[in-house]
């Protein structure tokens, strides 16, 4: 794939991460009703909903800062160079993770999962 292609595809899955995340911003969706009114339990399981939905936010937001950089990588040349051996991560890698930062064994022993 020319890196203008890996590019643009990653500068276009970074957009849709900050689209999705944006979709799910809490302060941008405005008030509500209060907890005050509701049953504990209402008011726990709203609770719940609210922390997951922040827990996906952030998943999102970091998945974009993630893209972002392979695109910044992308347009220096430097995309799919593993960070930790410096070799080239494989395509078909990259095309399942385009924001891989390293190739697979390097990213078992960095997370500590070796098979």
């Amino acid at each position: 794939m020319p890196k203008e292609d890996q590019a643009a595809r990653l500068e276009r899955l970074a957009r849709e991460a900050h689209e999705r995340a944006e979709a799910r911003d809490l302060a941008a969706d405005g008030g509500g009703a209060s907890d005050a009114h509701h049953h504990p339990a209402e008011a726990a399981t709203d609770a719940d909903a609210r922390e997951r939905q922040l827990q996906a936010a952030l998943r999102l937001k970091k998945e974009e800062e993630r893209l972002t950089r392979a695109a910044e990588a992308a347009a220096r040349g430097e995309y799919g160079i593993c960070a930790d051996c410096g070799e080239k991560i494989p395509d078909a890698r990259l095309e399942i993770v385009p924001d891989a930062e390293r190739c697979i064994p390097c990213q078992q022993a960095a997370t500590g999962r070796r098979r």
